[in-house]
């Protein structure tokens, strides 16, 4: 078990880990706790966060240093993802050649425009400092991934991605547990911010989690929604969409959560 964790660690964290020798089977096995990588990059944020909120840095340079933070803790892997699936899927050129853009090192206008608008989205949303929001969203965004991955077939004839497609069926269902399972952890983790006496009613607990779930709700509704349009445009998916997949989610998770915070009187 410790051995998968720390395979799902190197391959969708910069973490330092130990190394070990690559097997598929091994991948595959490691895949149910890919969302469990989320909830330790959760957490480093969420320690980042209360320091900042300690210095009383002002929200804007807390939102570029999370945002930075975030980013180099998963070594921009799935922002490059991302990059490739907005210049191959907006390139108006036929499947063959939008799969062939994707595999291009170099990045292009569309991937350009989603790198920024990514980073933007994080750096406006990380802002807020909204502890349960930092903490969940990297286990959502994971979580995602696997939903994807287990919606349709892989549109390449090999690669990393095929393994992701094969294995995500059976690590669905812990995924969805270790989502469920961090939600509530926001419960106890309110109390401690609650007790650290940062400016928070004692009803306002027990109100994130629940946002934390519909926004997760929300989230994997959308996942579902563009994998489909994923696969009509590519005859299925790729490891560049799976990337694209974990920030498109979070990010929307982000904007339904905070909204949600922000709507509800509270």
């Amino acid at each position: 078990m410790r051995n998968s964790f720390n395979i799902a660690l190197g391959f969708f964290t910069r973490l330092p880990v130990k190394k070990m020798e690559f097997t598929e089977e091994g991948y595959t096995k490691a895949l149910k706790f890919v969302p469990l990588t989320g909830l330790v990059i959760g957490a480093i944020l969420v320690l980042f966060a209360l320091l900042f909120l300690a210095l009383q840095l002002p929200a804007m340079i807390k939102g570029a240093l999370l945002t930075g933070i975030y980013i180099f803790l998963t070594g921009g892997l799935h922002m490059d993802g991302l990059a490739d699936s907005c210049d191959g899927l907006f390139s108006g050129k036929t499947r063959e050649q939008a799969l062939e853009i994707m595999k291009d090192s170099r990045i292009g206008v569309f991937g350009t425009i989603g790198i920024f608008m990514t980073g933007l989205f994080y750096f406006v949303f990380l802002s807020e400092i909204t502890f349960t929001a930092i903490f969940v969203f990297p286990v959502c965004g994971r979580f995602c991934c696997l939903v994807s991955a287990s919606l349709a077939q892989y549109a390449r004839e090999d690669g990393l991605g095929k393994l992701t497609v094969t294995g995500a069926p059976k690590a669905v269902m812990p995924g969805i547990i270790t989502l469920i399972c961090t939600a509530l952890l926001t419960m106890p983790l309110n109390i401690f911010i609650f007790m650290l006496g940062i400016n928070m009613k004692f009803y306002q607990m027990f109100i994130p989690p629940i946002l934390a779930l519909s926004a997760s709700g929300a989230a994997i509704l959308f996942t579902i929604t563009l994998t489909g349009l994923i696969k009509k445009r590519l005859g299925g998916i790729t490891g560049d969409t799976l990337g694209g997949v974990i920030e498109a989610s979070s990010i929307l998770f982000l904007l339904i959560f905070i909204t949600l915070f922000k709507v509800i009187p509270m």
